[in-house]
């Protein structure tokens, strides 16, 4: 029987190519998105699942209300937390803190390489499943020099050699034996180059190499805490005990009120957007239901196109239906019959979209940063088996709706009542259809063009410093002492200066606490940025109030701050002045002198209101050149540079880029853009091929109603009227349901942002304009066509 409705599905199909064309192709277009969906599902599900005890294992969150009225959770802890949990709760089996301070450029004979990596403890392996390819777990993070480097660093550092026992230098951190190679192990947020013994902390305390922040219980950004319950134990066990430890805290702080709470090692990704401070990039829950309902609904929009074509050609298939029943046939045959045919084209649409999904995950389209589609990624059993349902999903919602309604007992009538089937007044079944195709399209349209404008306008936005024919040069492995004098030397480069962040990598960022003269209230919580005396003038960045820092080499200057505006305000000064000479102590420890106050500037990102910011004048925390050359030649001026460069770093390639570039790239989000272009572009494609299906088959019935008016004397322009004008009235109706829609939703969006550029209702009228031209052009080809046919050629078929 089944080989009976794939023998008359196939026939059907071959019978109408051109219907079976539309509906392959548009089904495959919205089903390669819901294809890259379930890639993007299944990676960002599959993380932390390989541990010994994952219902047992849980990360403690920091949940901290400031006394300011600000409140933060953080994925991270304070450093001490961990003795604490150790020493104060009885459920814990093991505990483990991974503290992610160990970045340094590490020498290894002739091989150079900045790591980022963590420090931890051997439950490290006893907490969590990670396995070594090299090594004993027991002792490979015992004493205070071992090191675990994973097999990527290793190779990197060693080549093929064996790195067991062999010893890497990371300077001023001292030397580190290679005690451990971490094997190759499944997906976890857990992703660091390097991982060396937690003992070692102290040791590069004492040398200054690190803050001691052992009995600093005020940092909740610093380390993260785990823990594995034993098996007796519950989750409220622990969350008494967490809290116990937080009130011993809390009659201590001054500045708010800490609590801890738990997270099961399983739910830590896809990444909850409230939690802040997390280990590494990752997509949220947010994103991945937003991706599923686009997915979804371009999907349902590619099976109204089938629905909207099936019950149009039904007229040509009553006669069949009517004899099948005639000779016996149930209503159940007959249903099925008309499934097995949608579910036939929807595994052929699946080919079609497993030819885009190859070109996606090849070349990446749509990843920027963060790796929307991850390259990692490998098809697999248990994706083909996901992909295989989806597409039987697709051919049962595609099919189900005209099957049900065609295999009624009397076709005749089925068909009759079909054809004039209402949803909305007067409108019938498919002009609705073809209606919400056309509205969801001029949506998507003008929203991409708000997003585009929007975000090509803050690439070029005044962020309220130089951003032109500035160079970024990382200092990694440098002698920055010899750095800047040796640049600014460089013919055609105008001043040096330095900045321990390059305004893109927010991770480098310190932040902490504010408050003047030690007061008890007032707390601010600020970034703050290292820099050198040259920064805020080569910059071009106004100052406000007072002055800049004094010159190199002037020890006082290294307690002296220099505040944004925003940050003036908010610690309680009506006038910039006021703030000059006033005492700002920072994390509880450091006072420090405002003598300058800078106009508020974007150094985080253009459509973000400012936050309070401060300079800290100390050169030798700079970690990058911002060397500006004026309207040199830029192409001899960093060939020049890199030359000198070689003094400075013989063993080190020379990078660099211009800041101009990186803003614009990290502003305009091009990916994005992309994305929602190619999103765009099916939804288009797919409102087009359903209405050049209907408009086909229209003029396929109307022929000899075609032929009789052009006989009787109706003109050529007349005919691509009568024929034309239903359709455009339906694309005007989508015009005037999607334009105010796609308006408001823009104009949402745009709110979200403090710089936006204007967006009219001419914009939104221009992307209908651009719809309807689409449409003109697709009605028009094929009534035009019609119209021009020879009227004895279709009357002399009966």
């Amino acid at each position: 029987m089944i080989g009976n409705y794939l023998k008359i599905a196939f026939r059907s199909l071959m019978r109408n190519r051109l219907v079976s064309f539309i509906n392959i192709f548009g089904l495959g277009l919205s089903m390669s998105v819901g294809m890259m969906e379930l890639i993007i599902v299944q990676h960002e599900t599959g993380y932390d699942h390989f541990h010994p005890f994952p219902a047992r294992t849980y990360r403690i969150l920091s949940n901290y209300d400031k006394k300011n009225g600000e409140h933060w959770t953080l994925a991270s802890t304070p450093l001490p937390l961990l003795d604490a949990v150790k020493a104060d709760t009885a459920d814990i089996e093991a505990a483990v803190s991974v503290y992610p301070q160990l970045k340094a450029t590490v020498h290894a004979g002739a091989s150079q390489l900045e790591i980022n990596g963590a420090f931890t403890e051997p439950s490290f392996f006893r907490v969590f499943g990670f396995t070594l390819a090299s090594g004993n777990k027991v002792t490979a993070l015992r004493d205070p020099n071992g090191i675990v480097l994973t097999k990527a660093t290793a190779k990197r550092l060693f080549g093929a050699s064996d790195p067991m026992g062999k010893v890497i230098d990371m300077g001023k951190k001292g030397n580190f034996v290679v005690t451990g190679i971490l094997a190759d192990n499944p997906l976890s947020h857990i992703d660091f180059d390097a991982y060396a013994s937690l003992s070692a902390v102290p040791n590069l305390v004492q040398s200054k190499q690190l803050p001691d922040r052992s009995g600093d219980w005020g940092d909740c950004r610093v380390a993260y805490t785990y823990v594995l319950l034993k098996s007796t134990a519950t989750r409220n066990d622990l969350l008494g005990e967490m809290k116990s430890i937080a009130a011993g805290v809390n009659r201590k702080d001054k500045y708010g009120v800490l609590a801890f709470t738990t997270q099961p090692i399983e739910k830590i990704r896809p990444a909850d957007g409230h939690i802040y401070n997390d280990i590494g990039p990752g997509t949220t829950w947010t994103k991945l239901w937003t991706g599923i309902d686009v997915a979804l609904l371009l999907l349902l929009a590619a099976c109204f196109n089938y629905t909207n074509l099936t019950v149009a050609r039904a007229l040509t298939r009553a006669k069949e239906i009517g004899i099948r029943k005639i000779a016996g046939a149930r209503r159940i045959q007959v249903f099925t019959q008309y499934v097995v045919e949608a579910c036939v084209l929807a595994f052929l649409a699946l080919g079609f979209a497993w030819i885009l999904l190859s070109y996606i995950v090849k070349y990446a389209p749509f990843n920027d940063g963060y790796e929307m589609i991850p390259s990692a990624f490998r098809y697999n059993f248990r994706y083909v088996a996901y992909t295989l349902a989806f597409a039987l999903f697709a051919g049962l919602v595609a099919g189900v709706a005209p099957a049900w309604l065609l295999s009624a007992f009397k076709p005749l009538r089925v068909l009759r009542n079909l054809s004039t089937a209402k949803i909305f007044g007067n409108v019938g079944l498919q002009k609705t259809l073809i209606v919400f195709q056309y509205s969801l399209s001029l949506v998507m349209i003008i929203f991409l063009f708000a997003f585009y404008r929007q975000f090509d306008f803050l690439s070029s936005a005044d962020r309220g410093f130089k951003r032109d024919n500035v160079l970024v040069i990382p200092l990694d492995g440098v002698d920055k002492k010899r750095a800047f004098p040796t640049v600014a030397g460089v013919g055609g480069v105008r001043s040096v200066s330095g900045l321990s962040v390059d305004f893109q990598r927010h991770s480098n960022w310190m932040r902490g606490l504010a408050w003047l003269d030690n007061a008890q209230k007032g707390a601010l919580s600020m970034n703050y940025f290292f820099t050198n005396p040259t920064f805020i003038s080569s910059m071009n960045i106004p100052l406000l109030a007072g002055r800049n820092f004094a010159a190199a080499g002037d020890s006082a200057a290294e307690q002296s701050v220099v505040i944004n505006n925003k940050a003036a305000q908010l610690l309680g000064f009506k006038e910039v002045h006021a703030a000059l000479g006033k005492k700002l102590w920072v994390d509880d420890s450091t006072a420090l002198e405002i003598i300058g106050v800078v106009k508020d500037f974007n150094y985080d990102n253009a459509g973000r209101p400012v936050d309070p910011m401060a300079f800290r004048n100390k050169e030798a925390e700079c970690n990058y050149l911002f060397v500006d050359v004026g309207y040199s030649d830029h192409q001899s001026v960093s060939a020049r540079i890199a030359h000198v460069w070689r003094s400075l770093a013989p063993s080190q390639p020379f990078s660099f880029s211009w800041l101009d570039d990186d803003l614009e790239k990290s502003d305009s989000q091009r990916a994005t853009i992309s994305l929602l272009g190619y999103l765009a572009f099916m939804a288009i494609s797919i409102a087009t091929l359903g209405l050049l299906g209907l408009v086909v088959y229209s003029v396929e019935v109307k022929r000899k109603e075609i032929a009789i008016r052009k006989v009787i004397g109706a003109s050529r322009q007349q005919m691509v009227r009568l024929l034309s004008r239903g359709f455009i009235k339906l694309i005007f109706i989508a015009g005037a349901i999607g334009i105010p829609i796609g308006y408001c939703l823009s104009f949402l969006f745009q709110m979200n942002f403090v710089q936006r550029p204007g967006y009219g209702f001419l914009s939104a009228m221009t992307c209908f304009a651009l719809l309807l031209g689409i449409g003109l052009f697709t009605i028009i080809s094929q009534t035009y066509k019609a119209s021009g046919e020879n009227p004895t050629k279709n009357l002399k078929v009966e």
